[in-house]
């Protein structure tokens, strides 16, 4: 198993990209935390997880909150005893196709909080483990709408761009505790985040939310198939992987397909 003895937390591990890493990661031989606001939905992943035989612990976490992080990394500490990977998955969008001058400041903070601050707060109380075995992954979910806009979300491209900013940093402040460290572009990806807005918008347009949805679905990625991709750059594959901002595409995954062929 490509991930055999390796322990990682996927926040936003109830649904989506978050749940699909989780599922694929202990279906490869890792030790998962999952966490999450979402209690029923984090312990469902846990179950799906142990039914087919892996490791999975549930922690209650929100990740603007410290203390909900500092118990996240102590249950990683306690079961584990160290932590080889973090894939920060959380992230919210709220106020599709609102224009700024008509957002809300409190929408703007909330989605600050969760995308940018809860991501700091992950890693930074995740380098504290890792760096007790100078070793490690860390794997930040951004969106190309923080590098190109194009978001629906004024607050949502920011909240990413500071993520891809922020990953930039860290890749060269890590590396002499041999910690890597990847700011994840995917694709749009079918994850309910994602058709909630599709739905969003289509209402707000007068439209029908179940035709909307019906009709982009056929376009979007699987969360299994960027989950897929995140696995690779954790196992041994991954180590060949210099550049810090990783964009999903048709051929990077070929990359990785032609990796695993001749090794």
């Amino acid at each position: 198993m490509v991930l055999e003895n390796k322990v990682a937390i996927i926040t936003g591990g109830a649904s989506g990209l978050g749940e699909a890493t989780a599922i694929r990661y202990a279906g490869s031989g890792a030790s998962v935390i999952v966490a999450d606001t979402n209690t029923s939905g984090g312990e469902k992943t846990v179950e799906l997880i142990r039914e087919k035989g892996g490791t999975a612990e549930f922690v209650h976490t929100d990740v603007t909150s410290e203390n909900d992080v500092i118990n996240m990394i102590n249950v990683a500490k306690g079961k584990f005893a160290k932590l080889d990977a973090l894939v920060t998955c959380a992230g919210i969008l709220l106020s599709p196709n609102t224009r700024v001058d008509q957002f809300e400041a409190t929408d703007w903070d909330k989605v600050i909080d969760v995308n940018l601050k809860g991501t700091f707060l992950c890693v930074k109380h995740a380098v504290s483990l890792m760096g007790q075995h100078d070793s490690g992954v860390i794997l930040m979910i951004a969106s190309g709408a923080g590098v190109l806009g194009g978001s629906s979300s004024v607050a949502y491209a920011a909240s990413k761009g500071g993520v891809y900013g922020f990953g930039l940093t860290l890749a060269g402040q890590l590396k002499p505790l041999n910690i890597r460290v990847h700011v994840i572009l995917p694709g749009n990806m079918a994850t309910t985040l994602k058709l909630n807005v599709i739905g969003e918008i289509a209402e707000k347009a007068g439209g029908s939310r179940q035709e909307a949805i019906k009709a982009q679905l056929p376009s979007l990625l699987k969360p299994e198939v960027t989950a897929e991709l995140l696995t690779n750059l954790v196992s041994d594959i991954g180590t060949s992987a210099q550049d810090t901002l990783l964009i999903q595409s048709a051929a990077w995954t070929k990359i990785f397909e032609d990796q695993k062929r001749s090794s």
